[in-house]
């Protein structure tokens, strides 16, 4: 459990029944033999005898069954009931039920209503699976092998469901098969459940969808209701997955949540008064991986809307730093250790122009390669900039025209160079967030189109948010637009006239070739829409899954990744 949450005081609820019956569920990718036919029903007591296929099955008790006589090999039943004979049917395979798991516990996760802790022993050397479902058994996740003690946690649960569990051992000797039955309470208030209201599943890309989320106040600005809140929702729009940073009300919604190799990263968090929670790694089971514990991340420390983790293990975090009277930001790298070894920031890379006040730059995120030796600064209101990493020289400048009249400087204002022309001109982009950095050298954009200076229910300033993609030619230097959304497509005209994003905004290239849009909105009125997560085919422009949160739920940036430890059951 992450040690900074607050203590989980109710009693851990176990639910644990003891096996009589395998459910005839194997555990290997191939399927086995045909069932043979085996004995009657047992009436309980010993294992009785039952013939199978190829392999041994499991049988009928001793009873009115005897012996089945219809070839195939002997195998030792599991007492008390029907004799089903062969390999256990599901994953297929040849699985030898010798016995039963007799002490199979179900513990909720305190971190999570869709997590549980599922437990038994054995007494020999065994792998551990759990298979899981609500109705049939259609998920597995496998846990440690080789041990007695067996914990395996599942994750990727519906709140306020009720599902069947299998678990199977296997050792030397044979398998071990038990089963059981839970239900999972309701969600927290700070997790929504989302509405698919486009689901092509021919033409979407599978996957969970990664998020943060904000639970709003009722008006169109980015005060919150509740803590910091990660979430991944699944294709049919419910969560099944979360983490709920502490209990500090949090603002700004501007909250970076990344897939990591042990779990999720959130950003850091700005509270409510003007306090910062630091940026947090944990793993599935949400228990706390990592924090920055210095001084300089949390408390009063102005830190916000990104941190990532690098190739080499360590993190970046976003610092808005006051120089001169204005907000400048800096990207840090720190070790797992709490230490910070590098930093580099806008001001590093141009020299601010007169009358930069404020937060003048708006830094939102970096894209850093180690092993090329470059990284990629995003700035909403001057553009994107890529330097060498380990000087700080700038490469080139990729510059925004802030639309909307609400920003007094933008890109064009800062003298930069080389800086990198738009072709064709009329294609410049007005404020980005969170661009995507891809190896064919093109990169993806959210462009928010503008901003008035406040923020309002619905579009008073009739401006339009698109994604867009340019073919970077670093020796002209020139940005080819070679793709925007929703453009010139054929789509539902709420597109082009009423989606606006007037601030968060994110946009990736997925595993297919499609393109996922994250357009957050907050507000109760009938003219703002709800938050919604756009997922286009890039050659048609036609949305083919949508992900709509309830209204005033804000969401700022989000991914699309392969469900973790979760693999589905094989028929």
């Amino acid at each position: 459990m992450n040690p900074s949450l607050p203590a989980f005081t109710a009693p851990r609820l176990i639910f644990a029944l003891a096996i009589g019956v395998a459910i005839g569920i194997g555990c290997s990718p191939t399927e086995g033999p045909p069932a043979g036919s085996g004995g009657a029903t047992g009436v309980g007591g010993i294992p009785g005898p039952a013939s199978g296929g190829a392999n041994p099955g499991s049988g009928g008790a001793t009873g009115v069954g005897g012996t089945a006589t219809t070839g195939g090999q002997t195998g030792n039943g599991t007492g008390g009931a029907s004799a089903t004979g062969g390999s256990e049917s599901g994953t297929g395979g040849s699985v030898n039920i010798v016995g039963t798991i007799d002490d199979l516990t179900v513990t909720p996760n305190p971190n999570s209503v869709l997590s549980v802790y599922v437990s038994w022993t054995t007494t020999e050397p065994s792998s551990s699976v759990v298979q899981f479902g609500e109705g049939s058994l259609t998920w597995q996740i496998t846990g440690p092998e080789n041990v007695t003690e067996h914990e395996v946690l599942v994750i990727g649960l519906h709140a306020s469901s009720a599902y069947m569990l299998h678990a199977l051992s296997t050792g030397a000797s044979g398998t071990v098969a038990g089963d059981t039955e839970f239900a999972t309470e309701a969600l927290p208030p700070e997790v929504p459940e989302g509405t698919v209201s486009v689901n092509d599943t021919a033409l979407r890309q599978p996957g969970w969808t990664l998020m943060n989320v904000q639970k709003g106040n009722g008006e169109p600005g980015a005060y919150a209701t509740a803590p910091g809140v990660a979430a991944i929702y699944d294709e049919e729009g419910k969560p099944v997955w979360y983490w709920i940073n502490g209990s500090v009300v949090e603002r700004g919604g501007a909250i970076s949540v990344d897939r990591t190799d042990v779990g999720v990263l959130m950003g850091p968090v700005q509270n409510i008064p003007n306090m910062v929670t630091a940026p947090t790694e944990v793993d599935w089971a949400g228990d706390l991986v990592w924090t920055c514990t210095n001084a300089m991340c949390g408390g009063t420390a102005l830190m916000s809307h990104h941190a990532g983790k690098l190739s080499n293990g360590n993190y970046t975090i976003m610092r808005d730093a006051s120089i001169g009277g204005r907000t400048s930001q800096i990207f840090e790298e720190w070790t797992a250790a709490n230490q910070q070894v590098f930093s580099i920031g806008v001001e590093d890379l141009v020299t601010p122009p007169g009358g930069a006040a404020n937060d003048w730059a708006h830094g939102n995120s970096i894209t850093i390669d180690l092993e090329e030796d470059v990284a990629y600064l995003s700035f909403r209101w001057l553009g994107l900039m890529k330097a060498t990493y380990s000087t700080k020289e700038i490469q080139w400048h990729l510059p925004a025209n802030p639309a909307g009249g609400g920003v007094p400087l933008g890109g064009d204002d800062v003298t930069s160079s080389p800086k990198m022309a738009f072709d064709p001109p009329s294609s410049q982009f007005s404020d980005i967030h969170d661009p995507e950095i891809h190896d064919d050298g093109t990169i993806l954009f959210f462009d928010n189109g503008g901003f008035t200076g406040s923020i309002a229910e619905g579009n008073p300033g009739n401006l339009h948010t698109r994604a867009v993609e340019y073919a970077i030619d670093e020796a002209g230097p020139t940005a080819t637009l070679v793709w925007e959304w929703p453009g010139d497509f054929p789509v539902d005209a709420w597109y082009t006239t009423d989606l606006y994003v007037p601030f968060w905004g994110d946009a990736d290239r997925l595993a297919n070739g499609n393109v996922m849009i994250t357009a957050g909105r907050r507000g109760t009125g009938a003219q703002t829409p709800e938050s919604r997560i756009i997922e286009v085919d890039k050659e048609t422009g036609a949305v083919v899954w949508e992900l709509k949160l309830p209204k005033d739920h804000g969401v700022y940036r989000s991914e699309r990744i392969t469900p973790p430890l979760v693999t589905a059951v094989t028929p």
